[in-house]
């Protein structure tokens, strides 16, 4: 199950936020990092912040009742440089699910859900930025159609990223493939 976040599930956004998070980039960029970057920007401030604009929506996945992950989305993002994409852009900000559900069409299912909420809003152009060396992320993306566009860049603490990926993807009816 995948329901819209509301401000009452502020702490488990949270949690899920910052869970995922060290999940996954600790491994890859160390725990002092990770943790300064979950300090600076993954704090309840910055999501009271995320959760009062009209823009910006967060789902919540269950895994048998059970908060296993979270996508947010921001309406109305456009990449700089990359306005020849589309004139109506839906952002993918975040979509991180626990490592014990991954695998299990959890993913899948918020990408469904978000698919839907872009062709019913009317959006032309879904996008997202991914780590260029994450080839199971981008095997998922590109099997949802997305297609790398561009280069983009992360930062964390000082540390800039330049070796990310802008995918997008255009929407139109009929070419969004449903795993």
């Amino acid at each position: 199950m995948i329901r819209l976040a509301t401000t009452k599930d502020l702490p488990i956004v949270l949690y899920l936020a910052q869970s995922t998070f060290r999940e996954k980039w600790t491994p890859i960029d160390g725990e002092v990092l990770v943790e300064r970057y979950i300090l600076d920007n993954m704090q309840i401030s910055h999501f009271e912040q995320d959760f009062s604009s009209p823009n910006v929506s967060f789902f919540i996945a269950f895994h048998e009742s059970t908060p296993v992950g979270y996508a947010k989305i921001i309406k109305h993002s456009i990449p700089q440089n990359y306005e020849h994409l589309g004139t109506k852009f839906l952002k993918i900000d975040k979509l991180y699910l626990l490592e014990n559900v991954q695998a299990k069409g959890i993913g899948s299912e918020i990408m469904t859900l978000i698919h839907q909420i872009a062709t019913e809003e009317l959006f032309d152009t879904l996008w997202l930025g991914v780590w260029g060396q994450n080839t199971q992320a981008i095997a998922f993306y590109e099997k949802r159609g997305f297609s790398k566009a561009g280069n983009w860049f992360f930062q964390m603490g000082d540390k800039v990223f330049d070796d990310e990926w802008l995918m997008s993807k255009a929407i139109s009816s009929g070419n969004y493939i449903q795993i």
